[in-house]
């Protein structure tokens, strides 16, 4: 039966209540959203029947159950079910269909109305099927409404700016008033709940999972929408900054409450990677992605990599590896990672990962390696290993990136202060100084050069320690009032450049004198020096010569590479910071370091038996390098010295193990020439400056330039290029007019200052310039 209007309808329905019961429901249906509300309104106003809704009788996160609710409306009364359609609409056009199909077979006591919404088409079906269908139903024409789509979501929190359905019941009740109005306004509604969209794949209306927290958030907050990409974060961290924009308004109000400011965020990483708030984290690298790094290529260009929070460590590890170490912006990105991963607990994995993808660069992957942990260290004595340096190359490669090493790599000078010597024998003094500092670089580089071998040979036959002062006679003439004593085991002259360095550092004085120990050179025969001190005074340091001989870590054998070097120079800072603590305290005026001999890793390196018939046997005594014998054996290359044979260049005696780090016992310059440093205070209040740094060098003239301390000096002396210049005072003590007829080059130098013989560790610049012809013609 067909009307055309909602008057109509209800003529319809009235005279279907007024007649004699039929036994079965009377379905009213409309295509239209509007005519339904007002049918439903109209109807609900009549007291006399019992309006049963489908939302009302469904678990609030459940659906309906059709057969129940049917059960209804099926006892003795005046029902009107509402919702019916809605509901089946929800599942298919087949649970449409079905329920159709059951309303229309439905056997009831009373009477019934069954409100539909857009099911024409299903009763049209059973109309042209059955004839006498058309009595059981009213179809009103209207204009067809367009269907709401529906929304799933996992909770509320997931939708910002606006209200869900909190539950399915409040969704059908939504759906069973709906109005064109309304959809028009909002064509899709969002109901909370734990349905998948899946589950509704066959729907009537269009249903699909809610937008997502992230696009709820940019359609509310303007400002995260230009500036931010869903990717940056997961759903539970767009949740969290959902939550926080409701209390802020803003992300640049949240990331100056959580970080002081939108600027300068990096100096936050340390206390955001430390936080136990994991958000902390992600925000302020959210905010540095939004906000950027201010001053900060390095940070910027690892941002602009990272997409997720997850790889953002990755990121700052490795992605200097793509920037060229000739790039104009290479130092300053090498530096600003440093201080990034400072920011970060230590990660094993991520600087395995670096270390790995470094080698890409091949030789120059030296100039991406740092000092920071030993895994970098490790790299960079392999890579000195393998490739072929220049000692320049290697030394602007460490300046930078290892300053520890740098210092050690510093060539020392043996001058006429610190090395003793007659006129004649004077030119050993540079023989000594580039023979260790050739020594150093092998040693780094973990070979052996053939001329520098060549040279070892000669020594072996020449002996020109002997040119040396004995330590004993050294010791005996020193003043040892009030001093400690520190024996330092194995501890050679080719540390005397880290030392000085550190010496600098820490504020101390030196005083170094160089001079040879006794053969053989093993500890047993080097201890006439401890005679000259009282017993309570020497405190014995044994790390190193436990470190080259018997470490359960380094093992040429194993690892031949030299990264033992890197803990031997964290012993002698040790020793030098807690004599500089005890001086500062006043423990003593003075420490005086002495060392039984040195040590050679170049001779662990040679691996070479010496070819005589002499055979050691101790096995591993010393490491060969000397053996007990009655009478001297006349080996080349070999001194006898106390009843034992001592080999001078860098092989070993048959029969004995090899060394596993370094050895000595030898008679190699390196084992055998031995510093003596005295170190006291370096007054806190010294100020040593040039009155004027720049000398303007005119024609013919000589380079001068005066040295001004605030404490009296006895005999001011500089050091420079490896000459030794001595001052005479003007007008004062505090004054110094140093002479140097040998700097005319206009250049930058350093000058070393002294008192005497005392290394002040103070070192100055200054710089020469050539004035002009116009200059000079001027004045």
């Amino acid at each position: 039966m067909f009307c055309n209007d909602i008057n109509e309808c209800f003529e319809q329905i009235s005279a279907y209540c007024s007649s004699e019961k039929t036994g079965h429901p009377l379905l009213v249906n409309t295509e239209s959203n509007d005519a339904y509300k007002r049918i439903l309104n109209r109807i609900s106003a009549d007291k006399s029947k019992n309006c049963i809704f489908v939302s009302d009788n469904t678990q609030p996160n459940g659906l309906p159950n059709l057969d129940s609710i049917m059960g209804m409306i099926t006892g003795p009364g005046n029902f009107v079910l509402v919702g019916i359609s809605q509901a089946m609409m929800l599942r298919s056009r087949a649970a449409v269909e079905e329920a159709i199909d059951k309303l229309i077979d439905l056997s009831i006591n009373g009477y019934a109305i069954v409100l539909l919404c857009h099911c024409k088409e299903y009763i049209q079906r059973h109309m042209d099927y059955d004839i006498r269908i058309k009595n059981r139903v009213v179809l009103m024409e209207s204009k067809v409404s367009l269907l709401p789509q529906i929304k799933l979501a996992k909770s509320k929190d997931e939708c910002i700016g606006f209200k869900p359905k909190e539950n399915m019941s409040s969704l059908l009740a939504y759906l069973e008033k709906v109005t064109d109005e309304q959809i028009a306004e909002h064509p899709s509604v969002t109901v909370v709940t734990d349905f998948s969209p899946a589950l509704f794949q066959d729907a009537v209306y269009a249903v699909s999972a809610c937008d997502g927290i992230y696009e709820s958030l940019c359609r509310k907050y303007v400002d995260l929408s230009g500036a931010t990409e869903k990717e940056w974060g997961t759903d539970t961290q767009w949740l969290w900054l959902a939550l926080e924009l409701q209390k802020e308004k803003s992300l640049s109000a949240i990331t100056c409450k959580m970080f002081d400011s939108t600027v300068n965020l990096s100096s936050h990483l340390m206390s955001a990677c430390n936080s136990s708030n994991e958000n902390e984290y992600w925000m302020l690298w959210l905010s540095m992605k939004v906000f950027g790094a201010q001053n900060n290529k390095y940070l910027n260009r690892v941002l602009q990599n990272s997409n997720v929070v997850d790889d953002f460590e990755e990121h700052i590890y490795c992605d200097l590896l793509d920037i060229y170490y000739n790039d104009d912006i290479f130092s300053s990105c090498y530096d600003e990672r440093k201080l990034l991963i400072d920011s970060f607990p230590e990660n094993l994995q991520l600087i395995d990962t670096y270390c790995n993808r470094v080698g890409r660069h091949e030789k120059n992957a030296i100039y991406y390696l740092t000092d920071s942990n030993e895994q970098e260290e490790f790299r960079l004595v392999q890579c000195l290993s393998i490739y072929e340096y220049s000692e320049s190359e290697i030394i602007n490669a460490v300046r930078k990136n290892f300053p520890e090493l740098a210092k050690y790599l510093r060539k020392f000078t043996f001058d006429q202060i610190n090395t003793k010597l007659s006129e004649k024998d004077a030119p050993l003094r540079d023989t000594l100084t580039q023979y260790f500092q050739d020594y150093k670089i092998q040693k780094l580089m973990n070979r052996i050069y053939p001329e520098f071998l060549q040279k070892v040979e000669t020594f072996a036959t020449e002996r020109p320690y002997y040119k040396l002062k004995p330590r004993s006679s050294i010791v005996s003439t020193m003043d040892k009032k009030n001093v400690q004593l520190f024996f330092f085991d194995s501890l050679g002259v080719e540390y005397l450049s880290f030392i000085q360095a550190k010496c600098e550092e820490y504020g101390l004085i030196s005083e170094i004198s160089v001079g040879h120990c006794e053969l053989p050179s093993i500890t047993m025969k080097n201890k006439e020096f401890l005679q000259f001190f009282p017993a309570d005074s020497c405190l014995k340091i044994d790390e190193l010569d436990e470190l080259k001989h018997h470490s359960q870590v380094f093992d040429f054998r194993k690892r031949p590479e030299p990264i033992h070097l890197f803990r031997e120079l964290d012993i002698i800072d040790t020793t030098l910071r807690q004599i500089q603590s005890q001086l500062v305290q006043g423990s003593y005026q003075r420490a005086i370091i002495i060392s039984d001999h040195g040590a050679s890793r170049l001779a662990v390196l040679y691996d070479h038996e010496n070819q005589s018939m002499l055979e050691m046997e101790e096995n591993g005594e010393h490491s060969g390098r000397c053996c007990p014998v009655d009478e001297d054996p006349h080996i080349p290359f070999a001194a006898y010295e106390d009843g034992y044979a001592v080999l001078a260049d860098y092989e070993r005696f048959k029969g004995s193990r090899k060394a596993n780090v370094e050895v000595h016992g030898g008679a190699s310059l390196e084992e055998v020439v031995v510093p003596i440093i005295t170190l006291s205070r370096r007054p806190d209040n010294i100020e040593l400056c040039f009155t004027n740094p720049v000398i303007v060098l005119k024609m013919r003239e000589q380079s001068q330039i005066t040295l001004f301390s605030n404490i009296p000096l006895q005999k001011p002396r500089l050091l420079v290029n490896g000459n030794f210049y001595d001052g005479t005072f003007v007008a004062d003590n505090r004054h110094a007019l140093f002479t140097m007829p040998e700097l005319k080059r206009s250049k930058e130098y350093n000058a070393e200052v002294y008192d005497g013989e005392k290394n002040l560790s103070v070192t100055l610049s200054f710089r020469i310039q050539k004035r002009t012809g116009k200059e000079i013609e001027f004045f």
